[in-house]
């Protein structure tokens, strides 16, 4: 198996928060911890939910994923993003495919993936604080979003 980690700068909390409900009990949590208070952060949550099974599903395209993590805001900013600032919001989650040689492309190992991603609309206004295009950008001065490989420990 192989370990990705994916990057993004779009919000793709993971909430859990699959459809928007009806005659909820306010305040509740989700399984990430996030207090539902009322019908705004319901949706809000739901639209964190909905670009992260975004990025799962373009994954999905080509391969069968595995043990796929929460996604995580973290605190270093890769290169890749340094357009965006210092002190912008980067998630990442991890998750593993069999090797994919036919993934590559001119010596990139996701240059597919990354094709499949490119120009895929994404939801904003949520709590991402880099100001980019509602779409995925895979290259370029607006990279918002990377795959790359990471090395098991």
């Amino acid at each position: 198996m192989q370990k990705v980690e994916c990057l993004c700068l779009f919000d793709i909390t993971s909430t859990a928060v699959n459809r928007n409900q009806r005659n909820v009990q306010y305040p509740y949590k989700t399984k990430t911890g996030l207090q539902i208070t009322d019908a705004n952060t319901l949706i809000r949550a739901r639209n964190q939910q909905r670009n992260f099974d975004t990025i799962l599903q373009l994954l999905g395209l080509r391969t069968q994923i595995f043990n796929a993590t929460d996604s995580v805001l973290t605190t270093s900013v890769p290169e890749q993003f340094a357009w965006a600032g210092s002190t912008v919001k980067v998630w990442s989650f991890d998750f593993e495919i069999e090797p994919q040689s036919q993934w590559t492309v001119d010596n990139d190992d996701f240059g597919v993936l990354k094709s499949d991603s490119d120009q895929t609309p994404m939801l904003v206004g949520l709590t991402e604080t880099a100001i980019m295009d509602p779409w995925l950008t895979v290259q370029g001065n607006n990279t918002n979003i990377i795959y790359h490989a990471k090395i098991y420990k």
